[in-house]
């Protein structure tokens, strides 16, 4: 095999279906790629037909395939596959995405003509393979951007400028080796390389993608997307980060422009904040979290960029706290609601109720017998409550009384 130039770096672990596919679209992208590379696949011990799917393209493609003995975790197979490669650059690419060859070689040719830069980010396209369909791009840019070796408050301008997600690049194979990057807890990765990356070397933030992260894949089968769930509970980290950035750039900024980036931050991190609350609800996560996470957003002065209002968010978790909170539902058999309940409410009732039975009377003199085994919740002024026949053991609730543990 001829020494290669790039190395495309395809960490995998039980992907074999979309591997193949990805390998697939590999020779057809490589097939006049003007430069000597190598496909190298790290293995994190799987057990489905990854191996298999490998040998498969062995004449295909210069590939080279190591296999672990067993799951060492992501990061660790990040950090082998970049300490591993050959190349004098290297290309990651995740096992169930993919790249266009003719740009990262138009890349490659670009660092290649200026040798301080030592590594080239760039956005990415969203496809959706089963409906054949462009879904745009994350982040714009309206330029090529080039930050020189040292300039951290340049960075960090132009990370907020665009609201630039630093994870897709092509780096020199020296800079990560000089670098030495691991993933930290309390600040999110990709703005912490980004701030390493820029100590030792200039970096180029493109314009126009190379790489493409395939949203549905398959009609029959939908992948977690490690992103899109680390959207939903990342925003901290995302602080971190940029505040690391800001720390680095220190002796770079003065006090008033220290402040105007805190707030630019802040703003960058509302942002996240109100995607990681839409994707909640998509997903149906706890309505109490999600309330308490808009509620930061109100903190900050941006309630306007909560997909709904906050008063339907305090409801829904109001509603959820009631049915759900252990304490509250300790040896409930039945739930009981007096007053009016829209269809919707009604709905969300039959979904939290689990085994429990549920009853609905309009005024206290439909309701019948009440019993220990009752969560009862009136809607309705206090004198409603006061029909109620109190002896009963039931657990009564007063909806006025629930909405104030939840803020307005």
């Amino acid at each position: 095999m001829t020494q290669a130039l790039v190395s495309f770096c395809i960490p995998t672990y039980n992907r074999g279906r979309y591997l193949d596919s990805l390998l697939q679209s590999l020779t057809q992208q490589l097939a006049d790629f003007p430069h000597a590379f190598e496909v190298f696949i790290s293995d994190n011990g799987s057990d489905d037909d990854t191996e298999a799917v490998a040998a498969r393209y062995m004449d295909a493609l210069p590939l080279r395939y190591k296999r672990h003995a067993s799951n060492r975790g992501s990061s660790a197979n990040y950090q082998y596959l970049m300490d591993q490669a050959q190349g004098e650059y290297l290309v990651y690419v995740a096992d169930d995405d993919c790249i266009l060859g003719h740009r990262v070689a138009e890349i490659i040719d670009l660092m290649e003509a200026n040798p301080g830069v030592g590594i080239a980010y760039a956005p990415w396209k969203l496809y959706d393979l089963v409906a054949d369909k462009d879904q745009g791009q994350f982040y714009q840019q309206d330029r090529d951007v080039l930050i020189p070796q040292g300039q951290h408050q340049m960075l960090l301008d132009t990370l907020l400028r665009y609201s630039i997600f630093p994870e897709i690049y092509i780096c020199r194979r020296n800079l990560i080796r000089t670098m030495m990057p691991s993933v930290p807890e309390q600040a999110f990765y990709a703005f912490v390389h980004a701030s390493e990356f820029v100590h030792q070397a200039s970096v180029l933030f493109l314009q126009e993608p190379y790489y493409i992260s395939v949203t549905n894949y398959f009609t029959d089968h939908q992948r977690n997307q490690a992103g899109m769930g680390e959207a939903e509970h990342a925003w901290d980290r995302y602080r971190g980060g940029l505040e690391y950035v800001l720390g680095r750039a220190s002796q770079q900024v003065s006090p008033m422009e220290r402040i105007g980036f805190n707030l630019r931050i802040q703003e960058m991190i509302a942002q996240r904040i109100s995607v990681a609350i839409r994707l909640r609800m998509a997903a149906q996560r706890n309505p109490v979290e999600t309330y308490y996470l808009a509620y930061r957003l109100k903190a900050m002065g941006a309630e306007q960029q909560l997909p709904v209002p906050l008063q339907t968010l305090r409801s829904q978790a109001a509603l959820s706290f009631l049915l759900t909170d252990t304490e509250l539902n300790r040896d409930v058999t039945e739930l009981v609601f007096v007053g009016t309940y829209e269809p919707e409410l009604r709905r969300h009732v039959e979904e939290l109720k689990g085994a429990r039975k549920v009853r609905f009377a309009s005024t206290p003199a439909q309701l019948g017998t009440l019993h220990a085994h009752n969560l009862v919740l009136v809607r309705g002024t206090p004198a409603v409550l006061a029909e109620l026949p109190q002896d009963s053991g039931a657990r009564i609730v007063h909806e006025p009384a629930l909405l104030q543990k939840f803020a307005a």
